[in-house]
């Protein structure tokens, strides 16, 4: 698939390649300079040095040079107690956080620009690149820039969108400069992945042209042959019963997830006595946080810590239920994956998640308004744990879902490719949307 003397070089925005550490976490970053390294000659990475050696988790046939970069992390945090606090000096102390870490972006999207710029720079003069690719906002200004001084094209590549969350009002662009300005800044195609995020409209309004966007739906690895789970001795593993009834969820503990939402809204037991418990994987700045929140509500929540994406099967092919409750989007990687193994999934209705999860088909959608009560995802959580025969029709359309819809990794890989490639998107390429 690699076509001779087609080089390319990435300007990164980030110091790792995976959220949770090596082969844990979202692998889209990864896959995708692994699908370019399989359709380029020579693929250069420029990235901003970190805690963890980048340089050894890239994909073989990647490149990689890293730079320092002055005034990164300089954002001032809110204690988590304050989230949901509506009392007027609770408030006010928001505002004026939100100022002040507003101006901090600012200095560190600038310093990042220069540091980046002056980076890649020196790697271009060596590499000679025919194209330069952006990955993530904070990438484009200096992408942008070399390109223009080498006079090739740029690719703009974004992994999730958060513009349009809040509207497109000039207040909200300029809140979110980082985003408006990667949109704005001229380029020549712009690669989106399609999480629900709503990247492709967000791009439209911002005056991207429509023949310029591509929108791709994550591939997913598809269960291995041969792959055989006991559900019984996954509960005793656990030190639960036989009988006991799973709720999954796969994601880094962070604020956006909003993890707290399935643990308020879980029952401790069904009707008939049966226990329920909650299987969480992942790890972050939360996990503290929702275990004292568990185990004030009452309920049964596992912490498994992150794992490999490899170890997961056996968590996706033994629960009962996956339950999705951001207020951005829920068509996830563990979404899709749910779906692959087919898990029936309960989701909060934000973003384009409807476009994918469809009700009584393939899972429940749970209509949702930001900052009203939740009780309906709790019913629909114990209705569907209390139907059996709900469940599996539920999971044989999870699987017709991803049959037809969520392409595997290798299809995946292949429109990558193309899209850095400047080919026409494929039909395949518009799956899920």
């Amino acid at each position: 698939m690699n076509d001779t003397g087609s080089r390319i070089l990435v300007i990164y925005s980030w110091d790792r390649l995976w959220s949770l550490g090596p082969g844990k976490g979202s692998p889209d970053f990864y896959l995708s300079l692994k699908a370019l390294a399989g359709g380029f000659s020579k693929v250069v990475l420029v990235y901003p040095a970190g805690k963890s050696p980048l340089q050894d988790e890239l994909p073989q046939g990647v490149e990689g040079f890293s730079f320092r970069w002055p005034g990164r992390s300089l954002a001032i945090k809110a204690p988590a107690s304050l989230r949901d606090r509506k009392e007027w000096h609770v408030l006010t102390l928001r505002a004026v956080l939100f100022s002040v870490n507003w101006l901090l972006r600012i200095f560190s999207s600038l310093s990042f620009t220069m540091s980046a710029f002056l980076a890649g720079q020196a790697a271009a003069r060596k590499s000679r690149p025919q194209v330069v690719a952006a990955y993530g906002y904070l990438a484009v200004p200096a992408a942008r820039l070399i390109a223009l001084r080498r006079g090739v094209r740029l690719v703009v590549r974004l992994f999730g969108v958060s513009l349009g969350m809040k509207g497109f009002s000039a207040w909200a662009r300029i809140a979110q400069f980082e985003e408006t300005l990667s949109f704005k800044l001229k380029a020549d195609r712009w690669v989106i992945t399609n999480d629900g995020s709503g990247g492709e409209e967000a791009a439209r309004r911002l005056g991207v042209p429509a023949a310029k966007i591509v929108h791709l739906l994550c591939g997913v690895e598809r269960a291995s042959p041969g792959e055989n789970y006991d559900p019984e001795e996954y509960r005793r593993s656990f030190g639960l019963p036989a009988e006991a009834k799973i709720l999954l969820r796969v994601a880094r503990l962070w604020p956006q997830q909003h993890i707290e939402r399935m643990l308020s809204q879980m029952p401790a037991r069904l009707p008939g006595g049966v226990p329920v418990a909650a299987v969480i994987v992942g790890d972050g700045p939360e996990r503290e946080y929702l275990e004292k929140l568990a185990a004030s509500l009452g309920v049964r929540a596992i912490f498994t810590g992150a794992l490999k994406n490899s170890d997961l099967g056996r968590h996706y092919e033994c629960a009962d239920l996956y339950v999705a409750t951001s207020d951005r989007t829920n068509l996830t990687n563990s979404v899709l994956e749910a779906l692959c193994r087919g898990l029936p999934v309960v989701a909060l209705d934000t973003g384009h998640t409807g476009s994918l999860i469809q009700d009584g088909v393939n899972g429940m959608l749970v209509g949702f308004e930001k900052n009203r009560s939740l009780d309906h995802l709790g019913k629909k959580i114990l209705g569907l744990l209390s139907d059996e025969p709900l469940r599996r029709k539920l999971s044989r359309g999870a699987l017709r879902t991803a049959e037809e819809l969520i392409p595997g990794l290798e299809e995946r890989m292949r429109q990558e490719v193309d899209a850095f490639s400047f080919k026409s998107p494929s039909q395949s390429a518009r799956k899920g949307k």
